[in-house]
């Protein structure tokens, strides 16, 4: 069985997976991971900087919920950068569009365990 585990802006450990509890004694699961804005250019925002944000969709209220940490990646990193708060920002000699990922790894425990992980994309479009 897979166990995901994100750490939300609040400071409570939620799980996906097994055992969570989310105060009332039921389960909370992340079920997905979304990134907002969807889409974005960079010449709309202040300085060429956006600033993206990754949710979790989970099973329990309150859901969509910020998910703190996540992993960002882009997919053309000599077009664009980003922080690992997920500031993006364009390469000011490149244009073109790259594609903004969020993921968070699940912990995994057992023989023989593949570690899934769930991800959410973004498209930020470089003058």
């Amino acid at each position: 069985m897979v166990r995901l585990t994100a750490l939300l802006l609040t400071g409570e450990l939620l799980s996906a997976g097994c055992g969570a509890a989310n105060g009332n004694g039921s389960s909370r699961f992340l079920q997905s991971v979304s990134v907002t804005p969807a889409v974005a250019e960079a010449r709309n925002f202040p300085n060429g900087q956006v600033q993206f944000t990754a949710m979790g969709t989970y099973s329990q209220p309150p859901s969509p919920t910020p998910i703190n940490q996540p992993n960002w990646s882009l997919s053309a990193a000599n077009i664009a950068t980003i922080t690992q708060s997920g500031l993006a920002q364009c390469d000011p000699n490149a244009s073109g569009v790259v594609t903004v990922r969020a993921s968070t790894a699940a912990p995994c425990s057992g023989t023989g365990c593949t570690p899934a992980e769930l991800s959410g994309t973004a498209q930020l479009t470089c003058p």
